[in-house]
């Protein structure tokens, strides 16, 4: 009899045992293919650092409400030895993403980008306020001079503004502030050394700093990409004149060092002295006024031909261009009016 019993009890706990090892087996396998994310929900993102253990990185997802079973994200990591091959950086998880899509992402690095736009005709002062505010770079320059910033990123000596090219620019979450500006410095040095090699020879610029120069004023004394070879020309034929060039967005960098002062020229701001008053002096200022774009760049080396030598804005964003003073002043009496 008792020899019976033992029997039943061992069967019982066998059976339980093997209900049990058949409930893990099917949690498991529903963990393993079920989206991480309920359909609907907004992705998630998350950084994996590097030197995080892997059940730090189970229970680190299990607390932004990811995973429901971090153990078995571990015991899965672990069957195929993933976890072994998991790369730092920041994460995006999607509704339909499942366990195994997660790791694979995390083995192949495909980590999620993170941007940086730098704005044609921004000045210098404001491209290092959008950088400063960018909360996933790592901010190393911040209370730097601009001239320590230029030897921070490896051009000591050389002039801050117009030296950056607009674009935007992917990153990885914690990129130091100094690596995204030594990129896009290089990348303005490439353009505008591409541009210069297939410049109009006749062109009255003797180096490549000139035509950036240059090129910084047509940004920002017109938005329409017609208008820029035009207005290239007339700088040209002005500077091939002795002519000032007499542009207003030159005197107003002179006062402010930064286009978004809500400021309206005045006569009496024409009349006050700065190196950047081209009413005042004669040739192109010390330095660009802003970062150019391409198109400016290009409209600087490759003006258009003619004998324009004025133009006066319509009001609308575009201009009126007049090839005597005579015109011009009727130009000007015209759209002042209206």
């Amino acid at each position: 009899m008792l020899e019976t019993s033992k029997k039943f009890i061992w069967s019982g706990i066998g059976t339980v045992l093997l209900a049990c090892v058949v409930y893990v087996i099917f949690s498991f396998w529903q963990f393993v293919n079920a989206p991480l994310l309920s359909p609907g929900k907004p992705a998630v993102e998350f950084v994996y650092a590097k030197g995080t253990s892997t059940y730090a990185l189970s229970r680190q997802l299990a607390t932004q409400g990811i995973l429901s079973n971090p153990y078995y994200f571990f015991i899965l990591g672990h069957i195929d030895g993933s976890m072994r091959s998991l790369q730092a950086g920041q994460y995006q998880i999607t509704p339909e993403m499942k366990p195994r899509d997660l790791l694979a992402r995390m083995i192949r690095g495909e980590v999620n980008m993170q941007t940086f736009t730098i704005v044609e005709g921004w000045t210098f002062h404001q491209m290092l306020k959008a950088l400063q505010s960018n909360t996933y770079v790592t901010h190393t320059i911040n209370n730097l001079s601009d001239d320590a910033i230029m030897q921070a990123i490896g051009y000591a000596g050389d002039r801050p503004e117009g030296r950056f090219a607009p674009d935007t620019y992917l990153f990885h979450t914690g990129v130091k502030d100094v690596a995204l500006l030594h990129i896009a410095f290089g990348l303005m040095e490439k353009r505008v050394a591409e541009a210069w090699d297939k410049r109009n020879l006749s062109i009255p610029f003797h180096c490549t700093y000139d035509a950036l120069i240059a090129a910084s004023i047509i940004e920002k004394e017109t938005a329409l990409a017609k208008e820029r070879p035009i207005i290239a020309g007339v700088l040209v034929r002005r500077l091939a004149k002795n002519m000032p060039l007499g542009m207003d967005p030159t005197v107003f960098y002179g006062l402010f060092q930064d286009y978004s002062v809500n400021h309206k020229l005045t006569h009496e701001d024409i009349l006050k002295d700065t190196p950047y008053n081209t009413y005042m002096h004669r040739g192109l200022p010390p330095t660009p006024i802003c970062m150019p774009g391409k198109e400016a760049l290009e409209a600087a080396l490759h003006p258009a031909s003619g004998d324009v030598l004025y133009y006066v804005s319509k009001g609308d964003g575009s201009h009126h261009f007049s090839k005597t003073l005579e015109e011009q002043d009727n130009a000007i009496r015209k759209y002042q009016k209206q």
